[in-house]
């Protein structure tokens, strides 16, 4: 193309050089070249702000009249305990948020009660809380040298004072213990108790300790000693049979410690 003829918006060889044509940038910091990073800022917030109104929600709804306790359901697997004693002790209230009742606390608080051998609780969303219970069994009557009577279980675990069970043998102790706590040095005495048979019960007042084992009082002033038995079941059938063949009027003691021969002591004035 020479000077003064018309552009004909051709180039000359077909080639463009680069160095005779200026280029424009617009990546020159103006508002174009923050459009990504604004967008991009822009959804974070957004993000952010919907997560926080999730958890608000959640949060919300947790404490709201929805998810309220409605209903305590107590199960006792037994006949001693009251539903509304441990409905009592469980701390749980009615219209309290279900977020704030805490099983484990919950199961604390009832096992604290004598009687309860084993607990369980649950909640059931939305509204209702669950309490499982099997109770201890008594075992034997306890009676101590002031004359109080209470319960004990196999353990020696006391379950109730003032109580009695006249189906259930009966040992004497020095002292008991409040509701809840273990006897200590009694085991004797309830290995002997466990051994009782229902016929044998009926002739037994009260096992005793002493310093040979354990003696049993029997009804007529009778006393039958039953020395350190291992679990005492061969003794009390020794006891068994001698209380089935021999007048009773004439037996001051029996002495069952060998249970393989017994020793009957009698008093000739009452056979007189």
């Amino acid at each position: 193309m020479t000077d003064g003829d018309p552009y004909d918006g051709r180039v000359d060889g077909g080639r463009v050089d680069q160095d005779d044509v200026g280029v424009e940038s617009r990546d020159d910091g103006g508002p174009a070249s923050d459009e990504p990073t604004g967008s991009r800022r822009l959804w974070w917030v957004w993000a952010l702000l919907a997560v926080a109104a999730v958890l608000l929600g959640a949060y919300a709804s947790t404490r709201s009249g929805l998810l309220d306790v409605d209903e305590l359901l107590v199960e006792i697997d037994g006949g001693r305990l009251d539903p509304a004693l441990v409905e009592a002790v469980s701390g749980i209230r009615f219209g309290s948020p279900m977020s704030s009742v805490s099983p484990e606390a919950v199961a604390r608080r009832v096992a604290v009660l004598a009687w309860v051998a084993d607990v369980e609780v649950e909640r059931d969303w939305p509204g209702t809380v669950r309490i499982w219970i099997v109770e201890r069994e008594a075992f034997v009557n306890a009676v101590d040298l002031g004359g109080r009577r209470g319960l004990l279980d196999r353990a020696g675990t006391v379950l109730e004072v003032p109580a009695f069970d006249s189906a259930l043998p009966t040992v004497r102790v020095d002292r008991l213990g409040v509701p809840g706590t273990r006897m200590t040095g009694i085991d004797l005495l309830l290995a002997a108790a466990g051994a009782v048979t229902p016929d044998l019960g009926e002739w037994i007042v009260a096992l005793v300790p002493t310093g040979r084992g354990v003696r049993a009082e029997l009804v007529g002033g009778v006393d039958a000693e039953l020395g350190l038995g291992v679990d005492f079941h061969d003794e009390l059938r020794s006891l068994a049979t001698v209380l089935a063949w021999v007048e009773l009027s004439c037996i001051v003691s029996i002495d069952v410690s060998v249970h393989a021969n017994p020793v009957v002591l009698r008093d000739e004035y009452r056979c007189s």
